[in-house]
């Protein structure tokens, strides 16, 4: 198509474009994408809106217009009224959609793993079963022995007809053979490296950190865990390598499948694509009845997802606001634990107000740096009558948060900055008594194998090396 009449298309295209569209348009300009890219966004923004009107979502004569907000917005606090949720979890459910538009769903199964060898055992099984599609993105994805099992397993799949997409991270598989590389694709599988170091050089610290894999857009696995052997078995610089991964089935899925387009075409993918799971998409939606019309509550769940191009930073938010919201008690698990003031303020007032706080980080760092900067925060949280535990049997990667065996997520998010600000996250959010007490269990097994820093063991800490961790405190938001 000439640029003339591209242009043409897509001036024709803003003009009818709520602002919110405009905005998300106007940041993709930067990166740069082709005009081109830019066109088919706006081409899918407007097959959507056509939808939400013909549908009768919204009665607005066109799609710019509030009433679609405020539609919706009705919608879901009639919805929150006849579920009857309770005003803890119902703060943070209005939050979330506010914030990203995402809905509260009805689930009709979980799965917890605390283990790589059973996770991975039961995406194998999934991938083994799947009937039409396949769609995975993970940060790191390694060629090693459980890189070569589910490449095997893939290519099976391919062979007989099942569509598969993988996203990969453009600096976590920088690694990956070609060879690797060249058996997936001749077996007819897409590939596709989100912000490639090749090519977006000056992106290189914005890193896809997502672990998602979608099979035949009714199951998806999610969580902590990336493609790699060490996940099973520990690897060669750990005894263990604990983490938590989660298999869902419901509603939620079409969250999940809307995040995986979005990077996908993120990353250059063909707009083909795009309309194989608009409709896919569609469909899941359509499927869905109003949440305050079942009669059956099973698993309500929400997605939390942030990353550079969002405009609020969801995930810091919600950690801060499942901290404000608690009653009775906090759990957190994090490998690294490094808070801005607001967070650190915010974890102290809970302490303060009798709130019970539990903080688990990893004893046996991958990376010393945010090991250090962690324990600059320490004195401050223990005088507030925060516990500080360190996980001594093995590294500990797992991300979760557990408030009043009420509320709790888990996902790709550290109780850091990066993953606050920087990355691509995912997180399920949980308003389940069920799964909350699940993740707890787990939580106080950890405990059993970890060690409690407190004022005694703070005292032992050498002046040379609080030194060191304030040097590297400072210096950690440029690095």
């Amino acid at each position: 198509m000439k640029r003339e009449i591209l242009l043409e298309r897509i001036d024709k295209l803003k003009q009818i474009m709520p602002w919110y569209v405009l905005e998300y348009y106007q940041s993709k300009l930067a990166v740069p994408y082709s005009f081109t890219t830019l066109y088919e966004y706006l081409k899918e923004y407007d097959r959507f809106f056509s939808w939400v009107l013909e549908s009768g979502i919204s009665n607005a004569d066109k799609m710019s217009e509030s009433e679609i907000k405020k539609k919706i917005q009705g919608q879901i606090d009639t919805m929150i009224t006849n579920i009857g949720l309770p005003a803890q979890q119902r703060e943070i459910v209005k939050m979330l959609y506010r914030a990203e538009g995402t809905f509260l769903t009805n689930n009709d199964s979980y799965k917890l793993f605390y283990g790589g060898k059973e996770a991975f055992d039961s995406i194998l099984e999934d991938i083994g079963n799947a009937k039409n599609t396949i769609y995975m993105e993970y940060f790191i994805w390694k060629a090693d022995e459980l890189g070569e099992r589910i490449k095997n397993a893939l290519i099976k799949k391919a062979k007989e007809g099942v569509k598969i997409k993988l996203l990969f991270d453009g600096v976590g598989t920088w690694k990956l053979p070609k060879k690797y590389k060249r058996e997936l694709r001749n077996a007819g599988i897409e590939i596709r490296w989100f912000l490639d170091v090749k090519f977006f050089i000056s992106k290189m610290n914005y890193r896809n950190h997502r672990k998602i894999a979608l099979i035949d857009n009714k199951i998806v696995h999610t969580g902590g865990m990336n493609v790699g052997q060490e996940y099973i078995d520990g690897g060669k610089r750990f005894e263990s390598w604990r983490d938590t991964n989660i298999r869902i089935t419901g509603e939620i899925i079409g969250q999940y499948l809307a995040i995986f387009v979005t990077d996908w075409l993120n990353s250059g993918g063909k707009y083909s694509f795009g309309e194989d799971v608009k409709g896919e998409a569609v469909h899941e939606l359509e499927e869905q009845k109003p949440i305050d019309k079942q009669e059956k509550l099973e698993y309500l769940m929400q997605v939390s997802s942030s990353g550079p191009d969002t405009e609020w930073t969801t995930l810091k938010y919600l950690y801060s606001k499942m901290i404000a919201t608690a009653k009775n008690e906090v759990l957190i698990q994090s490998p690294y634990f490094v808070p801005d003031t607001d967070l650190v303020s915010q974890l102290k007032m809970a302490a303060l107000s009798g709130v019970k706080i539990k903080i688990m980080i990893t004893g046996v760092p991958d990376k010393k740096m945010p090991y250090w900067i962690a324990e600059t925060y320490f004195a401050e949280l223990i005088e507030a009558g925060i516990e500080i535990f360190r996980y001594k049997a093995g590294f500990l990667h797992s991300k979760n948060i557990i408030v009043d065996e009420k509320i709790s997520t888990m996902g790709t998010c550290n109780f850091d900055m990066r993953s606050f600000e920087i990355n691509y996250e995912v997180n399920s959010v949980f308003y389940s008594v069920e799964i909350s007490k699940d993740l707890k269990t787990q939580f106080l097994k950890d405990l059993e194998v970890c060690e409690r820093f407190d004022e005694a063991r703070l005292k032992k800490v050498t002046f040379r090396k609080r030194l060191r961790n304030s040097v590297f405190k400072l210096i950690s938001p440029i690095m």
